[in-house]
């Protein structure tokens, strides 16, 4: 009896041991699938130790030599230190496959395709983020109420009906009060790093270059689309453009080739598909 109670024993023991070793195990990292991103890092060197000038300067007379004193004769010409950015790259570790929770509603909510409708993807994406940055609900009615009033502020602010990238930063900081910033780092590595850093990406695109099927034919020449997590192949999106939008993927290529800014210039007497695809490759990354 004594020895199969000690046998019993030792098995409750190695079991604990197990179910230790594999929450170490867990709690390492170990189990968890990763791949590493090269992205691009930035460092501001704002030092003013060398200020450029052009000045001549002279020293007092004999009398007040002892004091060292130096006077500028002129302050016209002098220029402040610029800061000096250097561009490094650098290897991050991040998860193989993410997606984050965005709550998501199409930008027609109760499929109201009308002129306003169609063009309100930009306010669409960014309502999405803030909602999901604020741990709000969203719904139809959410949203459509939600893109009223950012109608009205932009209109009453002077914006026109599509947004640039550098505009759509300008509203998320001026209406919402969020940061965001606009990268030319467009790259599958760079997504994934900012959104593994629990970051979201709004892009702008050449819509048709987009190829999604489920656009009404021929698709929006300009779109804006919210990226919230990636596969091993594919991006994951709210895109606002189709009542299928929610978690639609995809292609890394597909969707990188079509990343293209909006230019209003470019747009006077109407935008061509040839001069979509002139636009700037940019990037929003929405920060909480």
């Amino acid at each position: 009896m004594d020895g199969q109670l000690k046998i019993q024993n030792q098995k409750t023991t190695a079991g604990k041991l197990l179910i230790i070793l594999a929450a170490v195990f867990l709690l390492s990292g170990c189990a968890s699938k990763t791949s590493t991103v090269t992205v691009t890092d930035e460092i501001i060197n704002t030092s003013t130790e060398s200020v450029a000038t052009t000045d001549k300067i002279t020293t007092s007379s004999a009398k007040n030599d002892e004091k060292n004193v130096i006077k500028p004769t002129s302050t016209k010409n002098t220029e402040l230190a610029k800061p000096i950015v250097t561009t490094t790259l650098k290897q991050i570790t991040v998860p193989t496959e993410l997606e984050l929770p965005v709550g998501f509603a199409q930008q027609a909510p109760f499929a109201n395709w009308d002129t306003v409708h169609e063009e309100a993807c930009e306010e669409a994406s960014m309502i999405m983020a803030v909602r999901y940055f604020k741990d709000q609900p969203i719904s139809e009615k959410i949203m459509e109420e939600d893109l009223q009033k950012i109608f009205k502020w932009e209109q009453d602010n002077g914006y026109q009906v599509d947004l640039m990238a550098a505009e759509t930063i300008k509203v998320l900081k001026d209406y919402y009060g969020f940061l965001a910033k606009v990268t030319t780092e467009v790259t599958a590595d760079r997504i994934k790093y900012e959104l593994a850093k629990g970051n979201l990406i709004i892009v702008p695109a050449a819509g048709r270059e987009l190829k999604n099927p489920n656009f009404k034919t021929p698709g929006p020449i300009y779109h804006m689309l919210l990226i919230k997590g990636y596969d091993e192949t594919r991006f994951i999106t709210n895109d606002p453009g189709t009542r299928r939008g929610n978690s639609y993927r995809y292609n890394y290529n597909d969707l990188l080739q079509a990343v293209h800014n909006w230019n209003h210039e470019r747009a006077q007497g109407g935008m061509t598909d040839a001069e979509m695809s002139q636009g700037e490759r940019v990037m929003i990354v929405v920060s909480r």
